[in-house]
């Protein structure tokens, strides 16, 4: 990930003004050579990157030298912008004077610049020094352009969901059934499987199936997850159910909000659906100022998602615990072979028996987990290697299922084509768990992150887009919705696994950080100006 951090830091070597004035000329010489060692930092990189893939941990230590560098030369550069702009001020407030006798502060802070560029010039020598050491090539084309994800399946795969669906239309009837029985009581269904197994997938199809649809009056979903506020989830099925999506409703309180909604509820026969439950008193919490859920005898239902069987039992009235199935053989069989030998890929498959020989086996090992199915499927299809097949087959991990999960994850997001694109990937730490990500709104804030490179022929909308595409490919975000008229990806959503997964990755990669409730990323700047 260090290659991120260098080219963020040329792109915004390029974006100062310290061309611009003849006052620093001492320090603007300095800091274009500094500019030069980073571009051969740059070329590096790209040799340096082939061998992180392949795991060696030496140059992983070289990588993060490289990082820590890269954010020093940042910090000197804008120390240097800053005096620069400062300076311009100073000539307007103070017409000639400044430009004959320089204030003696300027002098201190153009030593500390001068100083901290020397040194910053010899950690990058003492890089290049190590990195000869580990027979790492300069490769002189730095300016490669990224490979464009050419391999943009048919554009009419309506829902993605249809696939990861495989394996639950039995569950999948079972439950609407249960939901629209003629038991008048209200009561809670709830479906529980550890994570990455497809609950919220099955819930969803569930909440959106006409069956449903048809048989309630209104219908609400939240997503409760770890760090739950119940104010705001209250306030977001109001705006649900009544349709009002005005300020007035962000004013009101939590009793106000509860007392809104089981007044509208009172009179309908409701559906409402709980994702993501972890603690056993949610229930409790949410109807805790006033009954926020009547019972109105008329057949309303409460669905509920959750990792934990006690959470679902704890429910203080009528339940139905559905335990979901893992996917059997077959049907995991299925799951991944749609998306690691996808049929537009399979004519072109010369031993298409041997691959299918291997993905048996492989699917075999993710022990019916849809999600490690989907996203080591997404992988193996851009590695349609029989040796990386076999390979993976027989370095399996003897671990839990959580940490199955995580190796996953790791080599597929290792095998993504560039570092642009890990950027990326690990910038969905930034969003709330669970959220549904608008993709035009994405693609700006990735452009503003400096994450997507400029590529010849292709503006920075349409690399952004290949890049939305690469990762829905790879299973590593789920489609939401497509446009109908070009069947662009329109709306994204992140597994809550992989969102963990990213906000971790992303810590130790000192990329951002997430406290609590926001997300900030971390540019490292140890300012030399106060």
């Amino acid at each position: 990930m260090a290659e991120s951090a260098v080219r963020t830091v040329l792109g915004s070597v390029g974006n100062l003004a310290v061309q611009e004035t003849t006052f620093l000329c001492a320090v603007n010489l300095e800091v274009g050579l500094l500019k030069d060692e980073l571009m051969r930092l740059q070329a590096y990189l790209k040799d340096v990157d082939s061998k992180w893939r392949s795991g060696n941990a030496r140059v992983a230590v070289l990588l993060s030298q490289i990082r820590d560098a890269a954010y020093e030369a940042q910090n000197v550069i804008e120390a240097a912008d800053h005096m620069e702009k400062r300076n311009r001020l100073k000539k307007g407030f103070m017409g000639a004077i400044s430009r004959y006798a320089r204030l003696p502060n300027d002098l201190v802070t153009l030593r500390k610049i001068g100083v901290e560029i020397q040194r910053v010039k010899r950690k990058i020598k003492e890089i290049f020094a190590s990195a000869q050491n580990l027979n790492i090539s300069l490769d002189n084309n730095v300016f490669v352009k990224d490979d464009f994800s050419q391999d943009d399946g048919p554009i009419h795969q309506n829902s993605e969901d249809d696939v990861f669906m495989v394996g639950f239309e039995d569950e999948h009837k079972e439950i609407v059934d249960k939901l629209v029985d003629n038991d008048y009581l209200l009561s809670v269904v709830s479906i529980v499987a550890m994570g990455g197994a497809g609950k919220t997938t099955l819930a969803r199809k569930v909440y959106t199936s006409s069956r449903v649809k048809e048989h309630f009056d209104t219908l609400a979903w939240v997503t409760v997850s770890q760090k739950f506020k119940g104010i705001d989830l209250l306030k977001d099925i109001m705006k649900q159910i009544t349709g009002h999506k005005d300020e007035s409703v962000n004013q009101m309180t939590e009793y106000e909000v509860g007392k809104k909604i089981n007044e509208f509820l009172s009179e309908k026969k409701y559906f409402v659906v709980l994702d993501d439950v972890w603690e056993t008193d949610t229930w409790e919490q949410l109807n805790g100022m006033i009954t926020v859920f009547p019972d109105a005898t008329n057949g309303s239902r409460v669905l509920l998602t959750t990792r934990k069987e006690y959470v679902a039992k704890h429910i203080q009235m009528p339940t139905y615990v559905h335990p979901l199935k893992k996917l059997n053989e077959e049907k995991s069989w299925q799951l991944f072979s749609s998306k690691s030998l996808p049929t537009y890929k399979r004519s072109a498959i010369r031993d298409v028996d041997e691959f299918e020989k291997l993905g048996r086996k492989l699917a075999k090992k993710c022990d019916g987990l849809p999600l490690a199915l989907a996203v080591l499927g997404g992988y193996l299809s851009k590695n349609l290697n029989a040796q990386i097949w076999s390979d993976i087959l027989s370095d399996w991990p003897a671990t839990k299922d959580g940490q199955m999960m995580s190796v996953i994850l790791a080599r597929s997001y290792k095998d993504l084509p560039n570092h642009h694109l890990r950027s990326c990937l690990l910038y969905f730490a930034a969003f709330p768990e669970d959220y549904q990500i608008d993709v035009p709104h994405l693609i700006n804030l990735w452009i503003a992150e400096s994450f997507i490179p400029h590529t010849p022929n292709h503006t920075l909308e349409e690399t952004a887009r290949s890049y939305v595409t690469e990762l829905a490919q790879r299973s590593l975000v789920q489609v939401v919705r497509r446009s109908t008229a070009h069947g662009w990806i329109e709306r994204i959503r992140i597994h809550d696994i992989l969102h963990d997964w990213c906000i971790q990755e992303a810590r130790q990669d000192g990329f951002l950080d997430t406290s609590n409730k926001t997300t900030k990323l971390v540019h490292h700047h140890h300012h030399l100006i106060t």
